[in-house]
């Protein structure tokens, strides 16, 4: 890292010869790597854009111009070359570098962002506030399938100032791309042609791996007076052969996990439905393999449906499908839902649609940070009308609420997390609507309800009580919405406790207070600990569980503390 160590700031790269830019480029690939593989993270898509990052800052002025990425996981090279080499060892860990743009990190990000489709707006509101240098917007890894992008683009050709747009062309997302978008660059890398009916000059067909040529047209770029695209092609994963080799698996790494995942348990159960169900669909946004659909997608490609990002066309395009009779399954994170929440409202529950919405990286999800975090999933589905909320413990029971489904006749949710099942349970009561489970009975008069894999942890605590003396009851409330009233009622005149991975928003929490407020029941005893509603950073979930007081050892004081 002879070259790399050099640099201090950005500033220190412009006297550098091309030479020295091809070793400084080297030397951010083995950094990257090094510390990607060992943390977890966006590893192939980082890779990718190194030598567009090294002209950048060679060309450009920053803090002064201002770099939007988009998608934010491109953002490592940059982070180094801005002053954060020595910290680079702490990406994704608490309190260490954020695999995001983080503004509270450096005066070199611009912007938060972690969710794709954004730069380009974000762009016309900095170009409208007459911000002092250039605005440039890194938009990659399939953010051009989102609408969010093409209603800035319609507004930018009404700005009467100079934005300029990178399109980093790998040809990925997390998954292929796919539609019209990716035709038509397929196209542009074919034939050459621009975007001459948007009245916006457009340099074709840059070799994002030459450094000398990149170089020479973010110069043009940076002396033109009006806005214009640079459509850039780069090799995702490029300098790491097995990443270049296969783009998907490396867009995003982390532990092998010795366990199954629910993610993994989702994909399966979705084939094997397939295989004796025909009208079942599966529809994901750009994320074929991060939700688990994979296998689905070799076996029945014209029941898969890859959108894009484009999570609201996801979701309405469900709804005409469930019009047409089918039964479609959206699996979606949870944190990217969120951005198609009015077409869920809309178009799915008005209608009161058999849509079924399988949320992936529901709860706490580490080391992406705040940008990804799905805790509000319960509290926004919530809102809606004619939407059911069903959290399953373990892999079986996910199993159980898949294949009840498929016979269900209005919206419904799945939620679950990204890690593995950490805990298999005997006791799998069939599942009937809205109807919780009961885990742990005895006579006592205190009782533990909590759900998904948060249960794990309460059902650990349970038996520390009980070494200690203090027996508890323990319930699987697996439907969150709509809860089980008439369960509830037998608990009455006992000490509840709620203890749930999301806000309290429309939590059983927050539903049980407003049950017993309202029947005025001064008997029944209810206490709970939900999520807070702050941004989370950078740390693994038991870091974060620990956090908030849902590791074992918070429960168990927190009962002991709540009873003396």
């Amino acid at each position: 890292m002879q070259i790399l160590d050099k640099i201090k700031l950005p500033e220190d790269i412009k006297n550098l010869s091309l030479k020295e830019l091809e070793l400084l480029a080297n030397d951010l690939r083995n950094v990257i790597t090094k510390y990607t593989l060992a943390n977890g993270g966006h590893l192939a898509s980082n890779l990718g854009v190194v030598d567009l990052t090294c002209a950048l800052n060679y060309v450009f002025d920053f803090p002064k111009d201002k770099l939007i990425f988009d998608v934010g996981h491109q953002c490592y090279a940059y982070k180094i070359l801005t002053g954060r080499l020595k910290e680079f060892n702490t990406l994704r860990q608490k309190d260490g570098i954020n695999g995001f743009p983080k503004r509270e990190e450096s005066q070199y990000d611009t912007v938060n962002s972690g969710h794709a489709s954004t730069a380009l707006s974000i762009a016309c509101g900095m170009a409208r506030g007459d911000i002092d240098g250039n605005i440039i917007c890194l938009i990659g890894d399939g953010a051009m399938t989102g609408g969010l992008f093409f209603e800035a683009l319609n507004d930018v050709l009404t700005l009467n100032k100079k934005v300029i747009f990178i399109i980093n062309d790998n040809n990925m997302s997390i998954s292929g791309n796919v539609g019209f978008i990716n035709e038509y660059l397929k196209i542009v890398r074919k034939y050459g042609n621009e975007f001459t009916f948007l009245d916006i000059e457009m340099l074709n067909n840059i070799d994002g791996h030459n450094i000398s040529d990149l170089i020479g047209k973010l110069k043009y770029a940076k002396n033109s007076k009006k806005t214009l695209v640079l459509h850039v092609v780069t090799k995702k994963g490029k300098g790491f052969t097995d990443a270049e080799l296969n783009p998907s698996k490396y867009h995003s790494v982390g532990k092998v996990n010795a366990k199954p995942t629910y993610c993994q348990v989702f994909g399966k159960v979705m084939a094997n439905l397939a295989d004796k169900n025909q009208d079942i669909f599966a529809i994901t946004a750009a994320m074929t393999d991060g939700t688990g659909l994979s296998e689905f997608a070799q076996k029945y490609p014209q029941r898969l449906i890859d959108v894009g990002i484009a999570e609201g066309h996801a979701v309405t395009m469900s709804a005409g499908l469930a019009l047409a009779g089918k039964k479609p399954y959206v699996a979606i994170y949870s944190t990217f839902l969120q951005r198609a929440y009015d077409n869920i409202l809309h178009d799915v529950c008005l209608n009161k649609l058999p849509v079924v919405f399988c949320i992936d990286r529901a709860g706490f999800v580490g080391g992406d940070g705040e940008t990804h975090q799905g805790l509000y999933d319960v509290a926004y589905l919530g809102a809606t009308p004619n939407m059911s909320i069903f959290a399953p413990k373990d892999g079986d029971e996910l199993e159980d609420i898949l294949t009840w489904s498929q016979s269900f006749d209005s919206p419904l949710a799945i939620r679950y997390p990204k890690n593995e099942i950490s805990r298999n349970y005997n006791i799998h009561t069939p599942i009937e609507y809205g109807k919780w489970e009961r885990i742990v009975e005895s006579d006592s008069q205190i009782v533990l309800v909590s759900n998904g894999e948060t249960l794990a942890n309460v059902c650990e605590s349970a038996e520390i009580l009980k070494s200690q003396g203090i027996d508890v009851d323990v319930i699987n409330a697996r439907f969150i919405r709509p809860y089980d009233e008439e369960l509830l009622d037998t608990l009455k005149g006992k000490t509840i406790f709620f203890f749930e991975e999301y806000i309290m928003q429309n939590s059983l929490y927050a539903q049980a207070l407003d049950k017993f407020n309202k029947e005025q029941d001064d008997s029944t005893q209810i206490y709970g600990i939900n999520i807070p509603n702050v941004s989370y950073c950078v740390a693994t979930r038991n870091q974060l569980l620990k956090e908030v007081g849902l590791d074992t050892d918070g429960i168990v004081n927190f009962v002991k503390r709540k009873l003396n």
